[in-house]
Order: structure tokens, then C-alpha cells, then sequence
């Protein structure tokens, strides 16, 4: 919990300095959804984005490096698809993906977009043998990742991805109420798995 609040303080801290031009700054308020997930909103009116930051709070990720690797190359092809899309005003939404966090920045009209689809990668994974095949042959020089399995990546995902180890900071020309109810829609009915994917 104390890398998780350091990081927030200076992602928060950050926010901040950079959108010192915006008309209302607001102190954060956090909150917990039913499953655990906690939230942070910062909202700071007249900005015209709106900021993100999921963080996974586990420290046996690093014990299992070979196969958090292989997991992330599926989330990083997944983000790379979904910036290649643009919005009505040719815009395209900035989301990064990893096993550890993920981050957004849109303007207003496309958070709960991107939001849901960080949710949908992170909450509601599925990798098929043969997308997994795919992306080991795409990973062939790696002789590190040779031996990792999809029961692996599974059974990593399954240890790692758990709602009350997650934490969600939101900052931006959003309210406390809309983000409430963003990250509910998002993530209010993610539950640990057992096995995923």
C-alpha cells in the first residue's frame, strides 16, 4: 500500500503543477467499489481530459517474470490496436497497458470508453491457444519465454488480478459522482478468478 499511495501522491502532485491553468481544483476523494477496487478522483474543472492510472498491488508479479513478459506483450498488442482508433475529432486516446498498471488520457467525450476497455483487458482477459501460439512465434527470439505455457500466463493472471489489489486514480474535468459511477460500470462486477483467460 505505500508504493501505491507514493505513486498516487506524485501522479496527483503532478497533475497538478501541469494543470495549474484549469479553474477548479478539488482535493482527491477516495472511495471503494463493492469488490474492493479503491478509487481517487481529482477533479479539476475546465481541463477538457481526463486522466487515469489502474495499479495492481502484488509482489509475487516479479517471482513469475518469464511469464508476466509473455502476458504483457498480449496487453501492450492490445493497447497499440486500440490507439490506432481515433475519435470524431481525429483524436486518438492514449492507453497503456501492463501487468502492473494501466494508464489512460482522453479528452472527456472518450474516458468511459477508454476506462472500459482497460477493464475489458484487465478484468475480462481471454487468450485462445492459438492467439497464444501466435504471440510465442512472434516472441521467438526470446529463448527466455520458450517454456512459458498458456497455463502458465492463466494461472499468472489467476494470482495477479484481483480487484481488492487494485487501485484507480482518475483525474480531471470530471466530477466525484460521474467517475463513481464510470468505475462502477468499468469495474463494479469484476470478481477474483481462479483461473481467467
Amino acid at each position: 500500500m505505500k508504493f501505491t499511495t507514493k505513486i498516487t501522491f506524485i501522479i496527483l502532485s503532478l497533475f497538478f503543477f501541469n494543470a495549474a491553468f484549469a479553474q477548479n481544483p478539488k482535493a482527491p476523494v477516495s472511495f471503494k467499489l463493492k469488490n474492493g477496487v479503491t478509487v481517487i478522483v481529482a477533479q479539476n474543472a475546465g481541463m477538457g481530459k481526463i486522466y487515469s492510472r489502474l495499479t495492481i498491488e502484488n509482489q509475487n508479479a516479479t517471482e513469475q517474470k518469464n511469464v508476466a513478459q509473455v502476458f504483457e506483450s498480449f496487453l501492450n498488442k492490445r493497447a497499440n490496436a486500440f490507439q490506432g482508433s481515433t475519435n470524431s475529432e481525429g483524436i486518438a486516446p492514449k492507453v497503456s497497458l501492463s501487468v502492473d498498471e494501466a494508464n489512460t488520457a482522453t479528452n472527456v467525450a472518450d474516458f468511459q470508453q477508454a476506462l472500459q476497455f482497460v477493464s475489458d483487458h484487465l478484468t475480462n482477459t481471454t487468450l485462445s491457444e492459438q492467439a497464444f501460439e501466435h504471440l510465442k512465434a512472434q516472441l521467438k527470439d526470446r529463448d527466455d519465454l520458450a517454456n512459458v505455457s498458456l497455463a502458465d500466463v492463466k494461472a499468472f493472471y489467476a494470482n495477479h488480478f484481483a480487484p481488492a489489489q487494485t487501485f484507480i486514480t482518475i483525474a480531471g474535468d470530471i466530477d466525484v459522482s460521474t467517475a463513481k459511477a464510470m468505475a462502477n460500470k468499468a469495474f463494479g462486477d469484476w470478481k477474483a478468478q481462479t483461473a481467467a483467460l
